[in-house]
């Protein structure tokens, strides 16, 4: 009995990290709202936009998203407030989705 539940417990452990671990993929809409703020200074209300500095060459890597894992919200403030001078933007915006949806999918390299 008890070795049928600790093999209960393991298979309820790894059907619930697994579910954890795989991540939701963004809609092309979210990544399309993702590109065009990326693209315009408008939509973030700074004075530079993102494609200014990070095209062709100097596109943003994928190995560079990667390290930054769940800290790339930080990064993109960062950015935002320090090179476009813009005012930082909520982590969980829907703006913020949107541009980590389109780094991460779309635009790296």
């Amino acid at each position: 009995m008890k070795k049928m539940m600790l093999i209960a417990m393991a298979v309820a452990c790894a059907v619930v990290l697994s579910g954890a671990a795989l991540a939701e993929e963004p809609s092309a809409d979210l990544i399309k709202q993702g590109e065009q703020l990326f693209n315009a200074k408008e939509g973030l209300g700074v004075k530079f936009a993102c494609i200014m500095c990070h095209k062709g060459q100097k596109a943003i890597k994928k190995s560079e998203v990667e390290k930054l894992g769940d800290k790339l919200p930080d990064t993109i403030n960062d950015y935002i407030v320090k090179k476009s001078k813009g005012t930082a933007i909520a982590k969980d915006s829907d703006q913020m989705k949107a541009l980590v949806a389109y780094i991460v999918n779309a635009h790296s390299i």
